[in-house]
């Protein structure tokens, strides 16, 4: 076996059109990142066809062995689930990614639908278990990628629809044979987030949800290379969606390789998640602020949902620019050398231009503009999904996550 000890990021433009493309070449195993829109306006049909035409492009550029792992399709019209689902199935067959459909509009007002994707091309093993899970193993770490768990039927209430949502990503994850405590990363997309619940929120009922299904679970035992004692979580996005229901997706992590580590990241700039104190939840949230994955030269970072927020406060209120700002400069912090170092990851040193992709959850459309051209401006090569959501605050108007790749100085 012989370890990654080489990682190189760049940006390419797409050969038909101006979307950008993140790849990162570990040893000539190359991961690609980006996102796809559709290139006519239109009905729901015309638009994924015209996406799943560009989806096309995409592979054929890349030739036959570049693989789609992973696909979340944000949506206007949440009822155009199923004629997008049925379109996605035909086209990819027994090849299908892990799928995840979020009833999120995108800030294009013409578009229907947009795709994030994240592909592979070369030396990995791949299993296509059905249309939301994924393994694969590459250079002796297998993963399982999870997309679109939503409850049963029967269980009424955000609390209880939730936990079902969790119950049915652990038997997924059981399928795969993997287990909870492999997770590294979540994503919870909650219709309706801080509308009441009875005498609380639909957000603090998710927390609860979160908190009892995680009750007991040992987070990433054989990765984690510091104390055992220490509050281990995913890193995770909680986030609003245009429905009424929940969806959840996952990324987990399983190998034998002794020099693999998985480091859970928090913010010197920001009390952790899982200690905010009772007014913001009565059980915090359980996540990290990041996820570090590497071994020897590389290092991934998985950024959870992040805001306007210092300590525990929100900050630059009304001012989406000034949350805008912040929300990067907290991204900034989490994920430079000198905070990497205080958790013993020395050696490497990422910035915002290290960013393989990043999502942008805009709360209201009269701030659209003015959010993402400061986006733009911070992060002008990098592949973004711009969708509108509600933030688990009334009073953030932006969340931002991402996935970081670098490499030790």
């Amino acid at each position: 076996m012989q370890p990654a000890s080489y990682s190189h990021l760049s940006f390419i433009q797409s050969e038909d059109s101006e979307w950008v493309c993140s790849q990162v070449d570990h040893q000539g195993t190359v991961f690609y990142y980006t996102v796809v829109f559709p290139e006519t306006t239109g009905d729901c049909r015309t638009q994924v066809l015209s996406l799943i035409q560009r989806l096309d492009s995409f592979l054929k550029q890349r030739q036959l062995s570049c693989v789609i792992l992973q696909q979340t399709v944000f949506l206007r019209n949440i009822g155009d689930k199923q004629l997008v689902r049925q379109l996605m199935l035909e086209y990819y067959g027994e090849h299908c990614p892990a799928i995840t459909y979020v009833a999120q509009a995108p800030c294009d007002p013409s578009a229907c639908l947009t795709v994030e994707l994240i592909a592979v091309k070369g030396s990995v093993h791949i299993d296509h278990l059905n249309e939301k899970v994924v393994r694969f193993e590459w250079n002796e770490i297998n993963f399982c990628l999870i997309g679109d768990e939503t409850p049963e039927e029967h269980p009424a209430g955000a609390y209880r629809r939730s936990y079902s949502a969790f119950e049915r990503m652990k038997r997924d994850l059981k399928n795969g044979h993997f287990d909870i405590g492999d997770i590294f990363r979540t994503w919870i997309y909650q219709g309706h987030i801080v509308l009441p619940e009875g005498d609380t929120q639909r957000y603090k009922e998710l927390n609860r949800a979160r908190t009892d299904f995680f009750e007991g679970v040992t987070f990433l035992p054989h990765t984690y290379p510091g104390p055992k004692n220490r509050a281990i979580y995913p890193a995770s996005t909680g986030i609003g969606m245009n429905d009424t229901d929940v969806v959840i997706g996952c990324f987990a992590l399983q190998t034998q390789r002794p020099d693999v580590y998985t480091i859970p990241l928090e913010n010197p700039q920001q009390t952790s998640a899982f200690n905010y104190e009772e007014c913001y939840s009565p059980q915090s949230p359980k996540f990290a602020r990041a996820m570090a994955v590497g071994c020897d030269q590389y290092c991934d970072i998985f950024v959870s949902g992040t805001a306007s927020i210092v300590d525990s406060a929100t900050v630059h209120p009304d001012d989406p620019e000034g949350q805008t700002n912040q929300t990067l400069d907290n991204i900034r912090a989490l994920i430079a050398g000198g905070n990497l170092a205080r958790h013993g990851i020395g050696g490497f040193d990422a910035t915002l231009d290290n960013l393989v992709l990043a999502r942008v959850y805009v709360k209201y459309p009269e701030h659209r503009d003015r959010i993402l051209a400061l986006c733009r401006t911070r992060l002008p090569h990098v592949p973004l999904v711009a969708t509108y959501a509600d933030v688990c605050r009334d009073d953030l108007l932006v969340e931002i996550e991402g996935i970081v790749s670098c490499s030790r100085k």
